[in-house]
């Protein structure tokens, strides 16, 4: 009976709504030191991955913390470095594609560093993946020679279809539905060399049933974050 009622809840799933729901917002901190860039690093992203089996077996949340360092990144998390890297990669290359593709029409005061260049010189420094936060941002300068750089973070809550995640509820002893909402939260900051300082930061969620997949999300955040650009030529 119970499978039953699942085949008919993801019947029905087919049915419902697949947009999702977002919410994002841009802030420029220190405009003058945004005024003065030249060159951007976009750095490889800092990604957290939650899945089903985190939930439903070990338990974890994934919970409104403090925003800056994300969550998801102990326990289970650690044990996908290699997955949570190569999409670290990703969004990095996907990223200055999507802004690449928009300069076409948008063009901006800046000149993006190729990421290969970008990795390279990381790799030659003797920065990796893993230590990469650990570095000043004098050291990136001098590593990278660009006037700023473009950190992501993300986290990603991938759990399954709305008409499973209704059968889970309904069949759930305890009335729980750990799956009720997938979603995406992205921060990117760009920091100033020189300074070291913050001086714009983009905050976008996606809820409901968001892609995450590199390309889509990328796009996402340069079409969303348009109009909040600080390197956009008026």
């Amino acid at each position: 009976m119970r499978f039953i009622l699942i085949g008919v809840l993801l019947a029905m799933s087919s049915f419902l709504p697949g947009c999702a729901r977002r919410t994002y917002q841009g802030q420029a901190l220190v405009p003058a030191a945004l005024a003065t860039h030249r060159t951007v690093a976009i750095l490889p992203f800092t990604v957290g991955l939650e899945r089903l089996q985190d939930v439903v077996v070990r338990g974890v949340q994934w919970t409104d913390s403090v925003r800056r360092p994300l969550s998801l990144t102990s326990g289970p998390n650690r044990q996908r470095t290699g997955e949570r890297q190569q999409l670290g990669y990703q969004l990095q290359t996907e990223l200055q594609a999507a802004l690449m593709q928009q300069q076409v029409a948008h063009p901006t005061t800046v000149t993006f560093q190729n990421p290969a260049d970008t990795n390279q010189r990381l790799a030659q420094a003797g920065i990796s993946y893993e230590s990469l936060p650990s570095y000043s941002m004098a050291q990136l300068r001098a590593a990278l020679g660009v006037d700023a750089v473009l950190m992501g973070q993300t986290d990603m809550r991938q759990m399954l279809p709305g008409g499973v995640s209704i059968a889970v509820y309904l069949l759930s002893n305890n009335g729980a539905n750990p799956m009720a909402d997938n979603g995406v939260r992205t921060s990117l900051d760009i920091y100033d060399t020189q300074t070291g300082k913050i001086v714009w930061r983009f905050d976008h969620e996606l809820h409901g049933k968001p892609s995450t997949s590199a390309p889509t999300l990328a796009k996402a955040l340069v079409r969303n974050m348009q109009s909040a650009f600080p390197y956009a030529k008026h």
